[in-house]
């Protein structure tokens, strides 16, 4: 009896302990899935996932392809996002892999370039840099292919009768010239 009594000590140690360190590390669950987040790339990105961003620990999350770090989280990761298209956004290049940058408020917005599936981080640029986001979760982006990246404005070249697209109002699609005869 004494044998089986130990067993159970011990089981139950375990259980208490285990609910102890899930207290510790609340779970982020108002992460939306993105679009194509079962796309086996973004299982193999998932892998290479930082544990910590500038001193922010990663919490669980219970969206497919999600990570965050920090509480309450100073930065969320999707992966699975539309990837972007041609845009005047600005594109970063961090250790071989590129993304296109938004400011959102206080918030930044990170995008990959070239890549499909997109990964995205949106974070608090007031708590994380975006150097550190985008070198800490790098790893984990540079296992998907690069299909493209960002160009430098300087090796772009105006093309005549086309539209200049910083003149063209947001929202709006730049309009066709008309021809003679029209």
């Amino acid at each position: 009896m004494a044998k089986r009594s130990h067993v159970l000590r011990g089981a139950a140690v375990a259980i208490v302990s285990g609910l102890t360190l899930t207290a510790c590390t609340s779970l982020v669950a108002d992460i939306e899935v993105a679009p194509n987040a079962t796309d086996p790339l973004c299982a193999e990105a998932m892998v290479a996932m930082p544990e910590e961003i500038a001193g922010h620990e990663r919490r669980r999350t219970d969206s497919q392809s999600t990570a965050a770090w920090g509480e309450p989280a100073a930065a969320v990761f999707r992966c699975g996002v539309q990837s972007p298209g041609p845009t005047t956004d600005e594109c970063v290049s961090a250790n071989g892999v590129d993304w296109v940058a938004r400011e959102e408020g206080t918030n930044w917005r990170i995008t990959t370039y070239g890549r499909e599936p997109a990964m995205e981080v949106l974070f608090d640029g007031e708590r994380v840099s975006s150097s550190s986001v985008m070198v800490d979760v790098g790893n984990a982006a540079a296992r998907i292919p690069s299909d493209g990246g960002c160009t430098d404005p300087s090796d772009t070249e105006v093309v005549p009768g086309e539209a200049d697209l910083e003149e063209i109002p947001e929202g709006a699609a730049p309009q066709e010239e008309a021809t003679p005869g029209s």
